[in-house]
């Protein structure tokens, strides 16, 4: 094959291991990286529902020392996460053990880089404005199948007084190794694997058509929308399904491996502020805009869009190879409605009052600059229209 490409970079800092099973290694891991003393960072369900067990069994067996906080319970908002940097006595800890959703994993590393260089964590926020790697080593266990943090260069908050969110993204705060194990996803709920499995899946679309993507990103990103679509109906009608759980987890940190690297777009840009105004999922967010933002990106990357709704095995041949047509996006649109994806903003109490907000926080999120086409405020006006 004879294709010329052009100058791209990619980066996996994360060290990712996978298996079933694999959370009962977290000691093998800790003594790999000669870390004696964690902060086992965790939602406090997960501990009362035994998801955090094996991860708890295995350092006591091997006698290292470890304090659970479980006080990430919900979307992290700055006010939070300072209550937890006030509360923690961060530089006492060689290793943070992050065993959760994208929430606690992203708080993770937030811990770790205020730890490290100190300040506030609205000081890192934007690309690259990290100055080095944290000195605490992360270990990120994920227990949903969706954000792809476990090896995902950013932090994300809510800001509450901005009613947005704001990013911190820099490839120096990845974690250090990410431990798949599709038994920790098991006890996810069916609403939570419709939310994270949906992000994942946007992850995976959006790095697919990025500005910025590579020949490298492009089956990484393919590769997970597989996964993903393989997983997603098998899971839901049967969580233990361990099969489909896999399918599902591969796919979601296959989808960040590509999107850290590619960056995403609109759907993601959008959700800042749509999760900050309406309290939504962050997945339901994504979901919602997907078919109207790839309709409006089809006028630049229509052959990208179709091959990834037939990757999907969401295309019918009989709707053409215009992905600017609404026909093309009907099975999406069907199977977002069949999972329980609600498909306009009205249900979350939105008024045309919030426009203005939630344009130009869309324009100025860091994901907005590698959509394949850069919208006028016009545009966004338009696209919130139709998810009205």
């Amino acid at each position: 094959m004879n294709e010329n490409h052009s100058a791209f970079g990619f980066d996996l800092p994360t060290s990712w291991r996978h298996g079933i099973g694999m959370a009962g290694k977290v000691n093998e891991v800790m003594k790999d990286l000669g870390c004696r003393k964690a902060l086992l960072l965790t939602d406090d369900l997960l501990v009362e529902n035994n998801v955090v067990d094996p991860i708890i069994n295995s350092l006591k067996d091997a006698a290292i020392e470890y304090t659970i906080c479980g006080d990430v319970t919900q979307e992290p908002t700055v006010k939070m996460f300072d209550a937890l940097v006030a509360k923690l006595d961060l530089e006492s800890f060689d290793s943070i053990i992050a065993v959760g959703g994208g929430s606690v994993l992203d708080v993770s590393k937030g811990l770790a880089l205020i730890a490290t260089f100190g300040g506030h964590i609205s000081d890192y926020a934007g690309f690259n404005n990290v100055p080095g790697v944290p000195k605490q080593k992360i270990i990120a266990i994920p227990t949903t199948s969706g954000t792809g943090s476990e090896v995902s260069d950013g932090v994300v908050l809510i800001d509450e007084e901005k009613e947005t969110k704001f990013l911190v993204i820099s490839k120096k705060i990845c974690p250090t190794v990410a431990l798949t194990d599709p038994e920790l996803t098991c006890s996810m709920p069916p609403r939570v694997t419709v939310c994270s499995g949906i992000d994942a899946l946007v992850h995976a679309t959006e790095s697919y058509i990025s500005n910025r993507a590579s020949v490298v990103t492009e089956i990484f990103a393919l590769k997970a929308i597989e996964y993903l679509c393989a997983g997603f109906k098998p899971a839901l009608a049967n969580g233990q399904d361990l099969k489909a759980r896999e399918s599902m987890q591969l796919g979601a940190t296959m989808a960040m491996t590509a999107g850290m690297n590619s960056y995403l777009g609109l759907c993601h840009a959008m959700a800042m502020p749509l999760c900050a105004l309406y309290h939504m999922p962050h997945g339901q967010a994504c979901g919602m805009s997907l078919p109207t933002v790839l309709q409006f990106n089809a006028k630049v990357a229509n052959g990208k869009v179709i091959k990834a709704l037939k990757t999907m095995g969401l295309y019918d041949p009989e709707t053409g190879d215009d992905a600017t047509s609404d026909q093309v996006y009907d099975l999406l649109k069907g199977f977002l409605s069949d999972i329980g994806i609600l498909s306009n903003l009205t249900k979350y109490n939105y008024t045309e009052k919030d426009n203005p907000q939630i344009i130009q926080a869309t324009l100025q999120s860091a994901q907005a600059p590698t959509n394949p086409r850069t919208p006028s405020e016009q545009d966004m006006a338009d696209l919130i229209f139709k998810l009205k």
